[in-house]
């Protein structure tokens, strides 16, 4: 089966020391991919000229017709990758993170796995997979572990790492789901893939390779208390 046309949809905020990274990272995914490529860039009412950064960038001017900047009144993560969902037009939909934490060339290992991505399922990275490749800080894995098992315990969602940003869907059923997103922060993933399993989406998690960056913007003390709120409202919003 050919390659699906494919939209990366990328939020950002504040990332203009990163940026470079991100190109990077994008060029060779689209020299790679055998097929159309669409990236969605979503600025989240940067302050530190992001957006500019973005629209002078080389790589940005050499693909006007398939690189598209979005900008936003800051909403948080979950907002900006609503809007750049329903901007795109991909047969599959690609959500990254802007710091290639996990680098969209991944696709080529999943489908290598797969062999074809179909339409009733929803392919998400996991970090916890024995085979996935992780450099990360350890006190961090040791907050994100404990937070997962949370997740799971007050969800029932069976998955290891719901808060890896790396996550394939089919075009038609992120419209539907983040369509309905009303978690517009950090926990917007477990909403997210509450609703895909509500809804009957086979959920797979898939082996990445993954390396901390620096420069994150979540807390992971303060930050995971809000998560774990969220999680609690999400799990009585979502029926």
């Amino acid at each position: 089966m050919a390659n699906p046309s494919i939209s990366l949809i990328i939020p950002c905020f504040n990332e203009l020391d990163r940026l470079g990274i991100m190109f990077e990272g994008i060029a060779e995914f689209m020299k790679r991919w055998d097929a159309k490529v669409e990236v969605i860039i979503v600025d989240d009412g940067s302050t530190d000229g992001t957006d500019l950064f973005i629209e002078s960038h080389p790589v940005c001017k050499q693909n006007v017709n398939a690189i598209k900047l979005v900008r936003q009144n800051n909403t948080g993560k979950g907002g900006a990758l609503q809007n750049g969902v329903k901007a795109s037009t991909g047969n599959f939909i690609l959500t990254l993170d802007a710091d290639m934490a996990t680098s969209p060339t991944e696709l080529l290992n999943w489908l290598t796995i797969r062999k074809q991505f179909y339409e009733k399922e929803i392919l998400i990275g996991s970090r916890e997979l024995p085979t996935s490749k992780v450099q990360d800080h350890g006190y961090r894995k040791v907050v994100g572990n404990i937070f997962n098992l949370l997740i799971r315990t007050i969800t029932g969602l069976p998955f290891k790492d719901t808060q890896c940003g790396f996550k394939l869907y089919p075009a038609v059923a992120a419209k539907e789901l983040f369509s309905q997103l009303q978690t517009m922060g950090w926990a917007h993933d477990v909403e997210l893939l509450l609703r895909a399993n509500r809804l009957g989406y086979a959920i797979v998690e898939m082996p990445i390779q993954w390396q901390a960056v620096e420069g994150s913007k979540i807390s992971v003390v303060r930050d995971s208390f809000h998560m774990l709120w969220d999680v609690i409202k999400i799990a009585r919003i979502v029926k």
